[in-house]
Order: C-alpha cells, then structure tokens, then sequence
C-alpha cells in the first residue's frame, strides 16, 4: 500500500510539472507558444507571416491562417494543428479571389468562426462564416457591408461579437454583435460621432469568461498631407473595459502610445495580455515595427513586458487558462528571454 501511495504521489508530480498557463502568438516567422511569464518560449511553425491563432477550449488544438504564397496578400487558408505543432491540416479551400482570416472556435470547440473577402467584379465583399470542423460545412455565411475583423462567440455561444472596417469619409469603425445565426446584427457600443476630428477604431473585442465584460481597444488618429502624400497621425491607442450590465467604460492605465496588435483576458478577469509597439505620437511614422507582448495587472495596474526581441515582431495572440492544458508540448526547442521588465 505504501508503494501505492508513493507512485501516485510521484505521477502527480510528474503530471503536473509542466502544467502551466499558454499564450500563442503569431510572429514574422512562425507560430509560437510560451509560459504566461514570458519563459518557455517554443516555436510550433516555421510559416511565413502566419495568421491569427486561436486555442481550441480543452486547449489540445490551434487553429490559425497562413498564407499559400508570402507574396500573396488575398490568398490565406485556415489551418488546423495540435497543441504540440503536428498533425497541421487545411480546413478552408479558396481561389484567387477569397481570403481567410481570423479563426476563433465556438465554446463547445465543434466549429470556428472567421472572416471571408471575396472579390467579385471589382468589389470586396466582407463575410462571417461559420464552419464545422469534423464536416467541412460551412454553416453560416453572412455578408457584413461594414467590413469583418476579429470575430468570435461570446461565452455562451449565442452570438457573434466582431468589429467593421473604417472605409472613407466615414468616422471610424465600431464594434457590432448578432446572434450566431446570422440576425439582428446592431452596433453593441455606441455609435461613433459623425464631424469628430479623430478618426476612432475599435477593434478586437474579446468578452470576459463570465460574459458580463468586454475588452477591447480603440485606435485614435488624425489624416494629414505632407509634401503631397497623405498620412496617418496617431494621437492615442486606449485599452477599455466596458461591462455589459452597466454600459460603463474603464479605460486601463496603459500608455497611450502602445500601439496594439492584439489583446486577450488573462487570469481570467484580473489581467489582460496584449502585444504592442511603442511609438511617438502626434508624429508621422518612419521607424521600423516592433512589437512585443505585455501583461497588465489589472488590480494593480501594473505593467511587465513579457518577450523582447529586436529581430521578430510579436503579433496576434490567445491565452488560455492551465486548467484546461494537460503538459507542455515535448520535443520542440525552448528558449527563455530572462528580460521581464518592469
């Protein structure tokens, strides 16, 4: 019996060491994954300028873009591979004239939604699709006018939350909800200002695990000529918390000039983590991008830098709760930065 004991007490050990909370990023040269402390970083792909990646809910899965040709900006397909980088498989098939992007899974992990570009006669036409994975049916298909980014479920399933494009002469772009099937589509924040100076973007909303908050950030620019050549000034990037219940807005303590790529709940409501290059506002853009990834302590408003290389930019991301995770992918190079930063 004491044997017993001791074995069991040794597999749990053995089960659990490498159990820790997942971030996964794109960047210029690969999909990645790490430990939420910056540490443990593993490279899963070698794609050139991937896409967007999205954990599966039990976390053994990742789905994400790449595209055919590096070259090629329309032309992008969604992928399918396990947690660990094998078994990558193509879910979505397209022709020259369709685009791909932004997969995120639906709660019960069966189907992923994202965004689909088709170019008819000249036109782009935005769509959100919806596609079951064990069949390869595409379930829903809905045009959207005001352009598609980021779209996702909300925890429970029941609706589809995304954000529009800005198209000229228009204000900005807002963040829209509709139900899962494709009806009552309505802007979910309020409805931008017509006349404002600013020109606003709100982009990549994300719900928090209980549904009762939304993250997302919001872009703030100005458009100048210079010499003839017409330019983007930013003057300030927000990150906001807006609770759905009340219809109130927190802006986090985080530095106007982070530009971010991408943003996700951490540690379930108490943090976020998001990528973000820091530039100069109020000034026209010249300097090479670089973006790195930060976790911010939402209780304790606090900021620490979580990866730091000069030679990759660190994209779109999700985090995904240990909970969930089972053991850290094996046989792949690790490499830990040691540069957290304050």
């Amino acid at each position: 019996m004491r044997l017993t004991i001791t074995t069991c007490i040794l597999l749990l050990i053995l089960s659990t060491v490498n159990i820790s909370a997942k971030i996964v990023f794109e960047t210029t040269d690969g999909i990645y994954i790490m430990d939420d402390d910056g540490s443990n970083v593993t490279r899963l792909t070698e794609a050139v300028s991937p896409g967007p990646p999205c954990w599966s809910p039990d976390g053994t899965q990742i789905v994400f873009t790449k595209r055919d040709n590096p070259r090629n900006l329309e032309r992008r397909h969604i992928y399918l591979m396990n947690a660990d980088g094998t078994k990558i498989r193509q879910l979505t098939t397209l022709n020259d004239s369709l685009r791909d992007s932004y997969p995120s899974f639906s709660p019960d992990g069966k189907s992923f939604v994202f965004a689909r570009l088709e170019i008819i006669e000249n036109r782009y036409i935005s769509y959100i699709c919806v596609m079951d994975i064990e069949s390869g049916h595409i379930k829903l298909k809905k045009t959207i006018e005001t352009g598609v980014n980021d779209p996702e479920f909300t925890p429970d399933g029941r609706h589809i939350v995304f954000s529009g494009s800005p198209s000229l002469g228009q204000s900005g772009a807002n963040i829209w909800i509709m139900d899962a099937d494709g009806r009552s589509r309505r802007e979910l924040l309020p409805p931008l200002k017509e006349g404002n100076p600013l020109l606003i973007n709100r982009f990549d909303a994300k719900f928090s695990p209980d549904g009762t908050q939304m993250l997302y950030f919001q872009s703030e620019t100005t458009f100048e000529r210079i010499d003839g050549v017409g330019h983007i000034i930013p003057q300030a990037y927000r990150y906001i918390i807006y609770n759905l219940i009340t219809g109130q807005s927190k802006e986090l303590s985080i530095p106007k000039n982070y530009k971010p790529s991408g943003v996700d709940w951490m540690d379930g409501s108490n943090a976020i983590v998001f990528s973000a290059w820091q530039i100069k506002l109020d000034e026209v853009v010249t300097s090479e991008r670089n973006y790195d990834i930060f976790k911010y302590d939402i209780l304790r408003s606090e900021l620490t830098q979580l990866t730091d290389d000069v030679n990759r930019n660190d994209y779109q991301l999700d985090w995904i709760s240990d909970d969930v995770l089972s053991v850290t992918p094996l046989d792949k190079k690790k490499v830990r930065w040691g540069t957290l930063k304050q």
